[in-house]
């Protein structure tokens, strides 16, 4: 069960890390909308999930075993995260020129 602590304590960070971080940097945007330029947003949510769907096809190949996994597995839910703030400000809240 040792092995398992640090993997899973590096999902928990990762997970409210990238929460975190997509919040604040929400209340940032909301106060200077015109600085963006172009559809930025659109493009990390893409790039996004290209990467998620790479990590979870590298994690699914049975190539890693035990509790690299779990740390793998907090690359894609980063991944998932961050598409999910960038389509949701791209798409419903529409920050962009």
């Amino acid at each position: 069960m040792e092995e398992w602590r640090i993997p899973l304590t590096i999902l928990i960070v990762v997970i409210i890390s990238t929460s975190g971080f997509w919040l604040l940097f929400y209340k940032w945007l909301i106060r200077n909308r015109e600085k963006i330029h172009g559809r930025p947003f659109e493009y990390l949510f893409f790039l996004l999930l290209f990467f998620a769907g790479y990590w979870t096809t590298w994690i699914s190949s049975g190539a890693l075993k035990g509790p690299q996994v779990v740390s793998r597995f907090s690359l894609v839910i980063a991944c998932i995260i961050s598409s999910i703030f960038a389509g949701y400000l791209h798409y419903i809240k529409k920050m962009y020129t």
